[in-house]
This record gives C-alpha cells, sequence and structure tokens, in this order.
C-alpha cells in the first residue's frame, strides 16, 4: 500500500486523510495518552500543556495550546470511543461558540499501518475561510499530522 496523504473540503467539512506506517493499536495510543499527545499536538512551533484527559465518552480533555505568541484554550469532549478504531469529540474553547466544531476520527488497519481519518465538521463554511484567515487553520491541521507521522516515525524507529 502506497503512502499518500489527502485533504480535502466538502462546504462546511474538512477531511485529511493519511496513512501511518504505524500499527493501529500504536496510533491509538499516541492520540489518546498525554504523555504522548504533547510530543505531537498542534502546528509547527507549537507546544501542549494538558490540564487533564480522561478519554471516555461524556469525559474531557482539557489543554492548553501555545503558539503564535499566546495561549489557547481547548477543551475536547468524547462523543464516542471505541478502542483502537474510532474517536468523536466535540471540539471547543475559542472565544467565539461559532469556531466550534464536531470531529471524527477512524483508525483503520491496512496490512500492519494505520488509515487515519479525520473529519471536522464546522457550522458553515465561512467560518472556516475565517479561521483560515486568522490562525491559518487548514495548513494547521495538516502539521499536526504531519508532526503525528514524524512522531510515530520516532517512536518506531527507537
Amino acid at each position: 500500500m502506497e503512502n499518500y496523504n489527502t485533504f480535502k473540503q466538502e462546504g462546511n467539512i474538512l477531511i485529511h486523510t493519511r496513512l501511518l506506517d504505524a500499527p493501529r493499536d500504536l496510533v491509538w495510543e499516541v492520540w489518546t495518552n498525554p504523555a504522548h499527545i504533547k510530543e505531537w499536538w498542534g502546528p509547527n512551533g507549537f507546544s501542549l500543556t494538558t490540564k487533564s484527559m480522561t478519554v471516555e465518552p461524556g469525559k474531557i480533555w482539557d489543554f492548553i495550546m501555545h503558539g503564535m505568541g499566546r495561549d489557547w484554550d481547548n477543551k475536547i469532549e468524547y462523543v464516542e470511543v471505541k478502542k483502537p478504531s474510532l474517536l468523536s469529540y466535540k471540539h471547543s474553547g475559542a472565544e467565539n461558540e461559532d469556531y466550534n466544531f464536531i470531529v471524527s476520527v477512524s483508525f483503520e488497519e491496512a496490512e500492519g499501518k494505520t488509515l487515519l481519518t479525520m473529519k471536522s465538521v464546522f457550522k458553515s463554511k465561512e467560518i472556516i475561510d475565517e479561521l483560515n484567515r486568522k490562525v491559518n487553520a487548514i495548513e494547521g491541521g495538516k502539521q499536526t499530522l504531519n508532526r503525528l507521522g514524524e512522531y510515530l516515525n520516532i517512536l518506531i524507529n527507537e
């Protein structure tokens, strides 16, 4: 299976797809464990502080992203958790409620690798456009998944 990563926008939905050269259980672990997620979450140049993280339906991941000269409070409320195949959650924390969005992340087994599909649903296409103008949101999402892939490569090659 060839490595690929794709991105597409369908109206108010952003879809990132990655074939990660790592087993699905490891990808799940680095996505759901605060000790790992701090190593890769966020765009280039960002760092992360997790206040609390409980990956269960109805529970919260409360964290701060540090970057672009400021701190960004974030909350993720898990809606669906099916280890190791699916996470869905509501992402909030922005000063403007219109910026909140819903995400589903699927982790599919692919011949020893993991096909990751991340679908983010926003209130409108205009909100995505606004976030893109203000904080380069689409590129930030791509960079975050690039960092995930790089971190997995480090873990696998240790």
